[in-house]
C-alpha cells in the first residue's frame, strides 16, 4: 500500500487548497465577529484602565470575550485535521488540510493568551 498522495493531478490539489483557504477564511472571519461584538458587548460595563476596569462586567461577559473566539478557532482546527484524515484516505493532497489546521491552532493560541488574561483581571 503507498503511503504518498497521487500528485498527478495537480487540478485536485489546486482545488483542496481552495478549499482549504475558503475554510480557515470562514473560521477566522468567525472569530473576529465574536471577538468585535463581545468588546462591544463590554463597552458599556467598562470603566476606566487597569486592573480594576472590568470589575463592572459580568462573569459572562468577560467569559465570552476570553473564550469565544479560542473555541471557535479550536473547532475548526480540529475540524481541519479530520479533513486532513479524509482527504488522506482518499490519496488527495491531505498535507494542505493538515498546515489549515496548524494555522488555525496556533491562531487559537495566539488568540488565547491575547484575551485570557482579560477575564482573569476580576
Amino acid at each position: 500500500m503507498k503511503m504518498s498522495p497521487d500528485t498527478s493531478n495537480p487540478q485536485r490539489d489546486r482545488a483542496t487548497y481552495a478549499a482549504a483557504v475558503k475554510f480557515v477564511a470562514i473560521f477566522v472571519a468567525v472569530a473576529l465577529v465574536i471577538l468585535l461584538g463581545s468588546m462591544a458587548w463590554m463597552s458599556g460595563c467598562k470603566t476606566g484602565a487597569g486592573q480594576g476596569a472590568l470589575d463592572n462586567c459580568s462573569a459572562l461577559q468577560r467569559n465570552t470575550l476570553a473564550a469565544g473566539p479560542a473555541v471557535i478557532l479550536s473547532i475548526g482546527g480540529v475540524w481541519a485535521f479530520l479533513r486532513t484524515y479524509r482527504v488522506w484516505r482518499a490519496r488527495g493532497g491531505w498535507w494542505i488540510w493538515q498546515g489549515a489546521g496548524w494555522f488555525l491552532l496556533m491562531l487559537m493560541l495566539v488568540v488565547l493568551g491575547m484575551t485570557a488574561p482579560l477575564a482573569l483581571l476580576s
